[in-house]
């Protein structure tokens, strides 16, 4: 009896149309979603602090970056041409000439106050045949001699002068000459080998 039922109920669902069989499926009861929970959000990196190493080459870097200034001897010298000087020192405002004996001999000058640095050349000499440091000169030498210091620094860095007195040391041969107050470098002329500067000779003779 059970199969028959069961039979029945088989062939009567056949007969039934599609939509009635698609429209009672839909009647069901919908399963209500799941609810996904959102990822908490990780904590972001801290960034790691620099070591030492990595601190100390960064600030020797930006010392390499910083200008090194006037340095006599390295970037300003005697030899070198009045158009790298000026390029260097800037545009001059006035060029002083003093005359010679004949022509060739003209040297013309021209001052940079606010570098303590006054440039020697002969008329139709295009390098620098000297250089002279005013007490304002806030460069220094290549071997790290400065305007202000004392004696002994000179001495230590270029030995005992060939002559020296309370107002001046003469170093001939390396063609400096530098002026002295108190004990203390205030000035410095720095000429090329044999110059024909006046100056150059006249400092020779004193």
């Amino acid at each position: 009896m059970n199969t028959l039922k069961f039979a029945v109920s088989f062939i009567f669902c056949l007969m039934l149309p599609a939509g009635v069989v698609a429209d009672t499926n839909d009647n069901q009861t919908p399963q209500p979603a799941k609810v996904v929970k959102p990822e908490a959000a990780k904590p972001a990196k801290s960034a790691k602090p620099a070591s030492p190493e990595k601190k100390a080459a960064v600030s020797a870097e930006a010392k390499k970056k910083k200008p090194e200034g006037l340095i006599i001897g390295k970037n300003l010298n005697v030899g070198m041409s009045v158009e790298d000087a000026i390029k260097l020192l800037g545009t001059p405002r006035s060029i002083k000439v003093k005359r010679g004996t004949e022509s060739t001999l003209d040297s013309l000058s021209i001052e940079y106050a606010n570098h303590g640095v006054v440039i020697h050349f002969l008329n139709g000499n295009k390098e620098i045949e000297g250089l002279e440091l005013m007490p304002q000169f806030k460069g220094r030498f290549a071997e790290g001699v400065k305007m202000g210091e004392k004696v002994v620094s000179m001495i230590d860095k270029y030995g005992v002068p060939e002559s020296m007195n309370d107002s001046l040391a003469k170093y001939p041969e390396k063609g400096m000459y530098f002026s002295l107050k108190s004990n203390v470098l205030v000035a410095a002329h720095i000429f090329s080998k044999n110059s024909k500067l006046l100056s150059h000779k006249l400092y020779k003779k004193r």
